[in-house]
């Protein structure tokens, strides 16, 4: 199968297929692996749910039709490995007994299509994206509805819990509107929203492993990494032809870097999120041709990628090993392609000569130019310049007195008109465009002094309301100062083992299929 895209200079590996699964009769929405353990649980529009054994590649149980009465759009572990959740088009979601396939409850709040949903560390919180324009909170120990978080104007596609610590009270999400935003489920209200980055609907979010990094997936095919603290786009990632519907980071690779998964097109692709320059390091193509991938999902050791599709197939390959030395190497010939490249462009360009560059004055004034006659004839005429410079200046008083004026600059008042000699015309030579200054007037008594003085002056009424762009910088700052704390305050996890019966699985988040 030929790659969906092809990026000039990329180090592109292929990465080992493995096993290619009929997994379900029409196309998988999503996949997620366990957290703990090498299972894999998966979801499709043809009502199922299926649990498959990652070591022998067998299916484990499958959860038959009578699970929903719609299709399933999204499936997520509970953080301890014994839950499931599932979300439905028929705006609902399912609370799963992994070890027996029995549904535990089902939650039913929503007045739309239940797209995605995410497991709280502290394992107290569930949240649901919906159609409805809401994220809603759950208690999945008791099945009680906690709180809705309302701020998106359309549909939720995908929601995400924050990943480190079992305190964090952080919820990223993300919809049809365009934006991600970031909630703070203790007050309810959005702590950051998250703009610019895409000018399309935001179809996918993701955590990295260590928290320090949001990665959103939108229909423009483009990947936009942030940095959450400071509520802005470190990088784009380009390369998808076609909406990018799933996200997946893995974990701490050994040369201290989380690669990103990303499915979208006919393709999925994983992305070396820090690299500056062209960041695609390996591609999966292995789905039917011509069928889209819709999810993907890490394993929790980072060796195995599994997609799903619009074939009805989930296929898992091997993630190949990356070294850091490649990587650099690569970024290095990268950086001399581009030089020779430029080279390259400059040799083609002739260069321009200086004599061919002539100097176009348009619209210029006809006294400037008179002007700059009289200066190119004085500058010839003999003596030149120092000739000029000798030649005697009209005295300024003198010249104020021609024009009507006196030595202080003011006209020259109508009582020395009338002072002289009758039928003596008075001269008036000031031209007609001059400005005529009015007498000053003083105060003839200390009453009309003291009356001028009592006048109230005009008070400034100081400004109440900031200027709106001034209000939006100051919100900004506040949310990412309230997402940072948030952060800083989540506590480490303390890991604890969880005895599992029979064949009980688990994962992380996945994202939820689009449509």
């Amino acid at each position: 199968v030929l790659p969906c895209f092809a990026l000039a200079g990329a180090p592109m590996q292929k990465v080992t297929h493995v096993q290619k699964l009929r997994a379900h009769e029409w196309h998988v929405s999503s996949v997620a692996f366990h957290p703990a353990l090498n299972l894999l649980a998966s979801c499709s529009w043809d009502r199922t749910i299926a649990i498959w054994d990652m070591d022998e590649f067998k299916e484990l149980r499958r959860i038959e039709r009578g699970a929903h009465t719609a299709p399933i759009t999204s499936v997520a572990w509970h953080p301890n490995g014994a839950l499931i959740a599932s979300t439905s088009a028929d705006n609902t979601t399912c609370l799963w007994d992994a070890s027996t396939g029995h549904r535990m409850r089902t939650l039913k709040e929503h007045f739309g299509w239940v797209l995605d949903c995410s497991f709280a560390n502290d394992r107290t919180k569930l949240a649901t994206a919906s159609w409805d324009k809401t994220v809603r909170l759950w208690d999945p120990n008791t099945g009680e509805l906690i709180s809705t978080l309302r701020g998106h104007t359309k549909g939720v596609y995908s929601c995400s819990f924050y990943p480190v610590g079992h305190t964090s009270a952080l919820l990223a999400s993300c919809g049809e509107d365009g934006t991600a935003r970031l909630w703070d489920t203790r007050t309810r209200k959005v702590a950051l929203t998250l703009s610019g980055g895409h000018h399309d609907a935001v179809h996918s979010v993701a955590w990295s492993y260590d928290g320090t990094t949001l990665a959103t997936s939108s229909a423009d095919q483009n990947i936009a990494i942030w940095d959450p603290k400071a509520g802005k786009v470190a990088r784009m990632l380009k390369g998808h032809n076609d909406t990018v519907t799933g996200l997946a980071f893995t974990p701490a690779h050994k040369s201290g870097i989380n690669f990103l998964a990303s499915a979208g097109g006919c393709s999925a692709v994983v992305w070396n999120p820090t690299s500056a320059g062209q960041s695609v390091l390996a591609e999966l193509t292995e789905h039917d041709e011509g069928k889209e991938v819709q999810c993907v999902s890490v394993s929790y050791n980072g060796r195995l990628l599994a997609t799903g599709g619009r074939d009805g197939n989930v296929c898992i390959a091997e993630v190949p090993e990356f070294k850091k030395e490649e990587m650099n190497e690569s970024s290095k010939d990268r950086r001399q392609q581009w030089r020779q490249s430029a080279a390259l462009e400059d040799w083609r360009t002739p260069p321009k000569k200086v004599g061919d560059l002539k100097v176009e004055r348009r619209g210029e004034p006809e006294a400037l130019a008179r002007f700059r006659e009289q200066e190119q004839t004085s500058s010839m005429s003999p003596g030149g310049p120092e000739a000029r410079s000798k030649t005697a200046r009209p005295d300024p008083s003198k010249l104020l007195a021609s024009r009507g004026f006196d030595s202080n600059g003011i006209a020259e008042s109508d009582e020395s008109e009338a002072a002289k000699e009758p039928g003596q015309e008075a001269e008036n030579t000031a031209p007609q465009h001059a400005v005529v200054v009015p007498p000053i007037v003083l105060p003839s008594s200390d009453a009309e002094a003291q009356e001028i003085r009592n006048v109230p002056l005009r008070k400034v009424q100081p400004r109440t309301q900031a200027h709106p762009m001034v209000q939006q910088m100051q919100e900004a700052a506040q949310g990412t100062k309230e997402v940072a704390d948030m952060m800083q305050e989540s506590k480490p996890v303390v890991e604890s083992k969880v005895r599992l019966r029979d064949s009980v699985l688990v994962t992380g988040d996945v994202p939820a299929t689009r449509f």
